[in-house]
């Protein structure tokens, strides 16, 4: 870690003092870069939900296919149902189930109301099916009498299968379930824990409790909610930089609405869910009012970016644009790799410490553009055009950024992806300011993992931030990118970038 970082922890040290705060005013944001990286949860890491959901997703589409490929083996069967129409009924079947729930991350432990979706999820499948059917004239496609014998064979097989299902992810449970703590000790969090403990939910495995309020506020009701106490705020946030939490559930009365605002804002720019318990003294919520929980419902009040489904369509597409990116890059990074070392003595690549997802350090990969004996490993100035540091070939590859190619394996690493905010390294400076010291906002960008291109870049905030104002207008490019996420946003800015880099327009 730089020196400067030290610095500023030193810094920041009482605002990290005031992070079990009681008074007024906004909350203070705790410093991402003070905290111990020694972990203190020594437990298994649980699998992604994104792929727990997938997998039983993909065993319901398989038993529903299989129940529909049955009726259609079955001789002296009239009006058998032809793949296509298997392969669209499955697909309607679980895009139902899901809509209605049964994919939720609490959903595959087991509730009726789960398996209920599912079920119904077949039925409205089928029946549409049939609907569709006598609408174009089509009755042979899919008489009353298969259809029938389809959800009769397929309804009990996704029941089976959705029981099978619960009882692994029970058996499983150190991989499956969710971390969670608890903020706010009292009666709120008493009678949180008393109902998941009555319900016997498996989905959460709350790991312990801390106190936003200042010791004197708590002593008396110290132990209230019998959850072991695991420290302060400040030991909650360290945990979730090290990785060691999932969720963030606030047990505070709702008519505390300063007190939820503020530890909102606190844990704004970390990557976990925020999620407030149900105020079991007067709650009665529906079902589009939030989450899961046994019978329970937390109210979501934030996700995390790009989580679920989101999140794995992101991986899918980081791996696939870095295999192809690879395949068509292979050759010239080949011969710009030749063309740097005979340019200047030195080694073809540079790696320097940057900064990426939850605060964490990793090194970069970039084609050596310096000569070696000037390298700035930790940035202490930046490069200006005309810089007598850069080599020949170097300012050919900073001008059409293909010194950044070799982040390619970088994103193969599972360190960055192909699309997102840029990666900084430690230390930086936008003229005499670090860029964490520029505003409480710069680690909300680190909430995602850093990308080879961004959103900022193809807008044109490239190449130098020597002022404020600069980083700033990064910041809420990144910002806005993290917020409005979709695929098709990717695409548009991978298409800019390869017309950025075609018009050799200048790089970062």
């Amino acid at each position: 870690m730089p020196a400067d970082s030290h610095h500023k922890d030193a810094r920041l040290a009482p605002a990290v003092a005031r992070a079990g705060w009681g008074g007024t005013g906004p909350a203070p944001t705790v410093p991402f870069r003070s905290f111990d990286r020694r972990r203190a949860w020594t437990g298994t890491d649980p699998l992604p939900p994104w792929l727990l959901i997938g997998a039983v997703l993909l065993l319901d589409l398989s038993l529903a296919a299989a129940a529909g490929v049955a009726i259609s083996s079955m001789p002296d069967t009239e009006g058998r149902p032809a793949p296509a129409l298997i392969a669209l009924a499955t697909s309607v079947c679980a895009a139902t189930a899901g809509a209605m729930g049964a994919y939720g991350h609490a959903a595959l432990f087991g509730t009726r109301r789960a398996s209920a979706h599912l079920v119904a999820g077949l039925a409205i499948a089928i029946g549409a099916l049939m609907l569709a059917a006598q609408a174009f004239g089509s009755t042979d496609a899919i008489p009353v009498e298969p259809a029938l014998l389809w959800f009769a064979v397929g309804a009990p097989l996704l029941l089976v299968g959705r029981a099978a299902t619960s009882i692994a992810l029970r058996a499983a449970a150190e991989r499956t379930r969710q971390r969670a703590v608890l903020v706010g000790d009292g009666p709120q969090a008493a009678r949180f824990v008393g109902a998941m403990q009555a319900r016997q939910d498996r989905s959460l495995r709350l790991l312990g409790l801390v106190d936003d309020r200042p010791p004197d506020a708590v002593d008396a009701e110290r132990g209230h909610s019998g959850v072991p106490r695991i420290g302060s705020l400040q030991t909650l946030c360290a945990m979730i930089r090290r990785g060691e939490v999932d969720q963030v559930i606030f047990t505070v009365p709702w008519a505390s609405e300063e007190r939820l605002s503020r530890l909102q804002a606190t844990f704004a720019d970390y990557p976990v869910d925020l999620r407030l318990a149900p105020d079991l003294a007067a709650y009665h919520g529906g079902p589009e009012d939030g989450l899961e929980v046994g019978r329970l419902r937390l109210l979501r009040l934030a996700d995390r970016p790009m989580r679920g489904w989101a999140g794995a369509a992101k991986t899918v597409e980081d791996y696939l644009l870095a295999l192809g990116a690879l395949a068509v890059a292979a050759v010239p990074m080949a011969l710009i790799a030749l063309a740097v070392r005979l340019d200047s003595p030195g080694p073809v690549l540079f790696r320097q410490r940057r900064t990426g997802f939850n605060n964490k350090d990793f090194f970069v990969f970039k084609f050596r553009t310096m000569y070696h004996e000037l390298a700035d490993h930790e940035v202490r100035r930046q490069v200006e055009e005309g810089d007598p540091r850069v080599t020949r070939v170097g300012a050919v590859l900073r001008r059409t950024s293909l010194d950044e190619l070799p982040q390619i394996f970088n994103v193969l690493r599972g360190e960055m992806s192909f699309i997102g905010p840029r990666p900084h390294a430690p230390g930086t400076r936008a003229g005499d300011t670090l860029f964490e010291d520029v505003t409480d906002r710069y680690p909300a960008r680190h909430r995602v993992k850093p990308g080879l291109t961004g959103l900022a870049q193809v807008r044109g905030y490239r190449g130098r931030t020597d002022t404020e104002e600069k980083l700033l207008l990064r910041l809420d490019s990144d910002l806005e990118y993290i917020e409005k996420w979709s695929l098709w946003l990717d695409f548009v800015i991978l298409v800019r970038t390869l017309l950025a880099v075609a018009r050799m327009q200048n790089a970062h």
